[in-house]
């Protein structure tokens, strides 16, 4: 082997181990984690059953808060069509899941590393209540005063009992004292399936943290306070599926937080993780025949890669587009190890590549079915044109517009007969199917019909290795933060490229030869 290019492939090894060792142990130049600050790593999961038609599902995504910081989120949307909308009146962050047909299961998971600190607050002294509340607090506050469907605050009961709770009483300090003590006293709390209104709550002095909650809010907000609920999630490590729901008054310029059900008065915990602001669910779906999801929480010591130059960085739309890059290169590597090493043929150099990344948006085997139909009637057609007799390029073009229409066909054909998977056919690269054809027919000219059929199967041999390589989950995590692995494949790919050893498949070409040399020895 070439003494200079094993060096180079050492020279990349090592800046490949030296670049993660240095991500791992000071990557998070942004957080300034103290030696013995954790991050939680929170991963959610959710199973989505379809019905074979169009399929959403919206979840909250949490956000940077002043006590709450994010890192290193990853969206796998198993193909789904997924986006981030804010909205504009609670700057909410929403993210959606889409699929123009889901009939399977897809399992969808979002995970991030946080970092969540603890806050007390001071209520001011003396803050009078207003007497025209939409005068003093701008427009946008007009949300946080209004009564709504669950939060009752404009109801003659709820009123009723502000007046028996408070008195005369005009502080603001005081007032939202003497409402959180008679919630906490009065109301007692019992885990139910759907949160109570706030009028409810009232009726029945039991209700779960959404409607001790939302009472808290109407009576605050009949009292002319500012209030909102804050959705999110309790912290513990371990897996979980309930969520908890507190409160927030504005007072003296700020939003406290007051959560009656665990007695935090104007104090938020290290283990209270912010989703939404607004009585709103945590997750809304349609198109579903079964919707299933769980959080798995787990401590780590290990900063997060956070940095500029991290790809976590970019906007998650991009993620599934720089994921198919970041799997090229892998993709690659098993092409060349079974024409190198092996001694495998295929039809086109990194066509089993292409076709690979292709059948992650179908299963496998409508896609190995699909390819086969296709290139089987495409050599057909090129049949035809060779007795035309006409050029080259005209050719190709006709063979193009045959892939074309027998992709079309194959769609109409699987959603007619159940099979939606097959509408995903045309992610299929034209082209390369176009080639594939015309190298297999050029095969079958020259070499016969068995090497054709011959290399037709060894292209789907590397097809379907490449297809469960770059698959390996592990393996794409593993890419995306740190994607100088990629300099470890092209070290294996430099010496891949220095080997002349027996191909595998030369021990059965020359197996005579061998075994007669083993004889005379």
């Amino acid at each position: 082997m070439n003494r200079t290019v094993f060096l180079l492939a050492v020279l990349l090894v090592m800046a490949a181990v030296n670049l993660t060792t240095v991500k791992l142990r000071y990557g998070d130049s942004t957080t300034h984690l103290k030696p013995n600050e954790q991050l939680w790593r929170v991963n959610l999961v959710m199973n989505l059953t379809g019905q074979g038609k169009a399929a959403k599902v919206r979840f909250t995504l949490p956000k940077d808060t002043e006590r709450q910081f994010l890192y290193n989120e990853h969206f796998d949307d198993q193909g789904l069509n997924f986006y981030i909308r804010e909205r504009s009146l609670t700057k909410n962050r929403i993210g959606f899941w889409r699929a123009e047909l889901l009939e399977s299961t897809k399992l969808v998971q979002y995970t991030f590393s946080c970092r969540l600190n603890k806050k007390s607050y001071a209520i001011p002294e003396g803050e009078k209540l207003p007497k025209d509340a939409l005068k003093k607090y701008p427009p946008e506050f007009a949300v946080w005063l209004d009564s709504s469907r669950y939060i009752q605050a404009d109801d003659k009961l709820i009123k009723a009992e502000l007046k028996k709770i408070i008195g005369r009483k005009k502080e603001a300090a005081v007032v939202v004292r003497n409402i959180y003590d008679f919630i906490q006293g009065k109301v007692s709390y019992r885990s139910e399936k759907g949160s109570k209104d706030a009028l409810k709550t009232l009726e029945k002095l039991t209700a779960d943290c959404g409607g001790q909650a939302r009472l808290f809010v109407a009576l605050c907000r009949a009292a002319k306070i500012p209030s909102r609920i804050v959705g999110g999630l309790v912290i513990k490590k371990g897996v979980k599926n309930i969520t908890h729901v507190w409160a927030e008054s504005h007072i003296g310029g700020q939003w406290i937080p007051f959560d009656v059900v665990n007695k935090y008065y104007a104090f938020i915990p290290d283990n209270y993780l912010e989703f939404y602001r607004g009585d709103y669910s945590l997750f809304k779906h349609t198109g579903l025949s079964k919707f299933e999801y769980f959080f798995i929480i787990n401590k780590t010591k290990v900063p997060p890669v956070d940095n500029p130059w991290s790809l976590y960085v970019l906007p998650v739309h991009f993620h599934n587009i720089i994921m198919v890059l970041l799997l090229l290169p892998v993709g690659t590597l098993v092409v060349s190890f079974f024409r190198n090493v092996i001694g495998i043929s295929t039809l086109g150099t990194f066509s089993p590549v292409l076709l690979a990344l292709a059948f992650r948006e179908i299963s496998l085997e409508m896609g190995l079915l699909s390819v086969t139909v296709i290139v089987l009637l495409g050599w057909l057609v090129r049949k035809i044109l060779d007795g035309l007799k006409i050029l080259l390029i005209p050719k190709l073009s006709v063979i193009i517009t045959m892939v074309v229409i027998l992709m079309l066909a194959l769609m109409l054909i699987g959603f007619h007969f159940g099979t939606k998977s097959m509408l995903y056919i045309s992610l299929f690269p034209i082209v390369i199917m176009s080639w594939i054809i015309e190298r297999f027919t050029i095969i079958q000219i020259e070499d016969g019909v068995f090497t054709a059929l011959r290399t037709m199967v060894g292209t789907t041999l590397v097809t379907v290795v490449a297809y469960y390589v770059m698959g390996i989950s592990i393996l794409q995590s593993y890419l995306f933060s740190f994607p100088e692995g990629l300099l470890i494949i092209m070290a294996v790919l430099l010496l891949l490229g220095r080997y002349t050893g027996m191909r595998f498949m030369e021990l059965f070409r020359f197996k005579d030869l061998i075994f007669k040399r083993g004889k005379r020895s």
